[in-house]
């Protein structure tokens, strides 16, 4: 397991996929790229035993779990020189707009993606909104929900939504708001998402490869937000509900063929996302909508989704998926 802090104990991931690789046969080590012997081949790390984090020097592994991502030039280095041999479990998707123009290229996938647009300059916005009277802007590579506006054009002006705020702007103040920073930001068309009651609503589908290497679904999860709110992101006070009970609860006789409409995407989703890239990927988190009509919208797509509540049902599928990449035959995860 390749990580960036230097103790494992801080790392609730590290103790847990020990344990498991344990039951699975299998010997975890913990390790930083700082531990890493280039010219021998060996690594400096730490492995759990008898309720300790103990020091030792390891021949390279079988597979790794790059559970953390690195931005100074000598780790990433490091990085690219392991990948060169040795398996990894977790590759990037990319920025926003790079996973919408790969979801593109898919024939069954491109019906999913919401029109939108990489907003290059200011006109770029005021077409947009001109076109689709309601839209959603995010950044690039936001995460969490973070800087999240929505837009929608009224005789008054512009109703701007951010973080259960609304206010009227003028055409120079929308621009002004939304063009204040360097960030580089994308735009969507608005899917209205929501709930009878008004509350908006979503569905977290976290897919996991087990250890035949194939995708199975952890679990699918509605989301529901702030009646007032843009986004249903956990961090932004969103609740969770089980997914037979919010089926059942908001769509009556409707909830049956809905929920194998939206299995049925999860099951597919793994295999055609993958077809799209060079490299495999282990785990997936895609944010889906549903609009009036029953269609599903990908929101986004992330490569390292969160399992605070889930950690153990998640760590059984990642040493695992870990143990079928580390038999030889079934090295595809690594990069071409």
């Amino acid at each position: 397991m390749l990580h960036n802090r230097k103790n494992p104990s801080l790392v609730s991931r590290a103790y847990l996929y020990s344990a498991i690789a344990k039951l699975e046969g299998a010997e975890l080590f913990y390790f930083t790229p700082r531990g890493v012997n280039l010219k021998n081949k060996t690594i400096d790390g730490l492995y759990y035993h008898q309720g300790k984090w103990l020091a030792k020097s390891f021949p390279y592994p079988d597979v790794i779990i790059n559970s953390a991502s690195f931005y100074l030039p000598w780790q990433k280095q490091i990085e690219r020189e392991l990948k060169k041999t040795i398996p990894f479990t977790s590759y990037p998707v990319g920025t926003k707009n790079y996973v919408y123009s790969k979801i593109l290229q898919s024939t069954e996938l491109k019906k999913h993606v919401i029109p939108y647009r990489v907003l290059h300059k200011k006109s770029d916005l005021l077409n947009f909104i001109k076109e689709h009277r309601e839209v959603i802007v995010k950044p690039l590579r936001g995460h969490h929900g973070n800087n999240v506006v929505k837009i929608a054009s009224s005789d008054q002006g512009y109703l701007v939504t951010k973080e259960q705020k609304t206010q009227v702007l003028d055409q120079a103040e929308l621009l002004e708001f939304i063009f204040k920073g360097s960030e580089k930001q994308l735009a969507q068309k608005y899917i209205p998402s929501r709930l009878p009651t008004g509350e908006p609503f979503d569905f977290r589908i976290h897919l996991q490869k087990n250890r035949n290497g194939q995708w199975t679904i952890t679990y699918i999860v509605p989301r529901i937000g702030n009646k007032n709110s843009v986004i249903t992101n956990l961090s932004r006070g969103s609740q969770m509900i089980k997914y037979d009970v919010f089926m059942s609860l908001y769509f009556g006789n409707r909830a049956e063929d809905l929920q194998k409409t939206i299995d049925g995407f999860a099951m597919r989703f793994g295999d055609l996302f993958d077809a799209l890239y060079p490299y495999k990927f282990d785990e997936l988190g895609v944010d889906v909508g549903l609009d009036e009509n029953g269609h599903i919208w990908i929101y986004e797509v992330n490569w390292r989704p969160g399992h605070v509540f889930i950690e153990v049902f998640t760590g059984f599928n990642t040493v695992n998926y870990a143990i079928f990449l580390a038999t030889p035959k079934n090295t595809f995860g690594k990069e071409e």
